[in-house]
């Protein structure tokens, strides 16, 4: 295993969650923040808001491919953070439906982790901005799931 592996290893462990979100750099560009579900035991997965992520300045609306990226990039954060033991989750199936404009504001995310087999992980995930029961958007992956020091399918 090398040594970013056995980082990423470590910081699972410890469930340092802001470590491994650190390692993923488009994650870093998002500002992705990972945050205990208060109402259940998963994660929410919050992108603060940023100027850089408006995408139509007349609406202040963020931009469509920043809120996919968040549910796209906290969908792989869940798979490896659920996983037993280091298989990267890399994406070849991504679908997502938009229900309304993300205004101005952060914007949070919680996933569902369909099902995990050995080579492949199906996840759901639903976006919001201040009230989970008016979601933004909600998005469906699934994952290719690989040994995290050979880059092959296990």
């Amino acid at each position: 295993m090398n040594a970013s592996a056995e980082q990423l290893q470590a910081a699972l462990q410890a469930r340092d969650f802001a470590a491994v979100a650190g390692a993923i750099p488009y994650a870093v560009f998002l500002g992705l923040a990972v945050e205990d579900d208060r109402n259940g035991d998963g994660r929410i997965y919050r992108m603060p808001f940023r100027e850089a992520l408006v995408g139509n300045v007349r609406l202040q609306a963020l931009h469509g491919g920043t809120v996919a990226g968040l549910l796209e990039v906290s969908m792989q954060l869940d798979v490896l953070i659920a996983e037993s033991q280091l298989r990267l989750p890399y994406p070849v199936d991504f679908s997502i439906d938009y229900w309304r404009s993300a205004q101005a504001r952060d914007c949070l995310c919680r996933c569902r982790l369909i099902r995990s087999g050995r080579r492949i992980a199906q996840v759901q995930a639903e976006c919001w901005q201040d009230d989970p029961d008016k979601p933004v958007a909600f998005a469906r992956a699934d994952f290719l799931l690989r040994a995290a020091d050979s880059g092959e399918a296990d």
